[in-house]
């Protein structure tokens, strides 16, 4: 099998350890720059440069390209698609779970639980829309944030204010959420690979912190993952399209709740817990898809 990884950064934990797997099983692997490719349309043909070079290709594209995709990338990962290549994931669900209000929209319309949630694309409306999830203390988010950047904690509906009115002002749209704080700065990160979640990590923000991710400080360890909580991850990244997902739930009395569902999901904390098999998990499955593809004659 020839893999694809799409990424701008190769030193990337997850990016790492699915090359070094795919390598342990004799794959052939490379790790290109979507920034370096050339889109071409010409005849009614599909074709790619990468680096002024025709493009050779590759049996599966992989992106991990995360929250913070650009619309080049996501137009390569379209182009890739179009011309019948295997992608995981593919764009739609890039897209989706890019925007942070848009998989809010597509999780509530199938039933599925999540932190009130509320946007406000006028300042005029940010009275109302603190009201709407419950009031101050709430969370404030860029709508394509990653790693726990452009997420912040407003205390107080002059906090609101002043970070709303900062991200209006550099014409930034901002999202309102409810502050689940029985959560106790704790989530519950599930690993979805095809349609089967695997296994889950708690993850515990540092102290004088709200957000568990690991980049901001946080730290995780294994959690045993419920039939309950399975199932309510395998449906968000089925909502969402996604191959493979990671999914952040919050805890509470009434039941968990959604809290993101993330197209890279990185796998750093699940290694760090003593769970090292994710990365096989992940080639094993672009092997199924691959062969399925393939019998397919695509």
């Amino acid at each position: 099998m020839r893999l694809v990884i799409l990424c701008r950064d190769e030193t990337l934990h997850g990016v790492r350890r699915i090359t070094e797997e795919s390598r342990r099983r004799r794959h052939r692997v490379r790790v290109l720059d979507p920034y370096r490719f050339l889109l071409k349309v010409d005849g009614g043909g599909i074709g790619l440069e990468f680096k002024g070079k025709p493009f050779t290709g590759g049996d599966v594209f992989m992106a991990r390209l995360g929250a913070g995709i650009s619309e080049h990338s996501l137009a390569l990962v379209r182009h890739l698609g179009a011309s019948g290549a295997l992608v995981i994931n593919p764009a739609g669900s890039l897209e989706s779970a890019r925007d942070k209000l848009r998989s809010v929209q597509l999780l509530a319309r199938n039933g599925i639980s999540t932190p009130r949630t509320a946007f406000a694309p006028d300042p005029s409306y940010l009275p109302r829309a603190l009201e709407a999830v419950g009031g101050p203390p709430v969370v404030m988010k860029l709508p394509r944030s990653t790693q726990g950047r452009g997420v912040m904690l407003a205390r107080s509906h002059e906090e609101a204010q002043s970070i709303a009115d900062a991200m209006w002002a550099i014409e930034r749209d901002v999202i309102v959420q409810e502050f689940v704080g029985e959560a106790r700065g704790s989530d519950l990160r599930v690993m979805v690979i095809g349609d089967e979640a695997i296994g889950a990590v708690r993850r515990r923000a540092p102290k004088g912190d709200f957000r568990s991710n690991l980049h901001r400080g946080g730290s995780s360890r294994q959690a045993r993952l419920t039939r309950r909580a399975a199932a309510l991850a395998e449906r968000a990244a089925g909502v969402c399209g996604l191959d493979i997902a990671g999914v952040d739930l919050l805890e509470t009395k009434s039941g968990p709740l959604v809290l993101e569902v993330n197209a890279a999901p990185g796998f750093e904390g699940f290694e760090r817990a003593g769970e090292r098999g994710v990365a096989a998990r992940i080639v094993e499955y672009l092997e199924e898809r691959w062969r399925a593809h393939r019998a397919a004659g695509r």
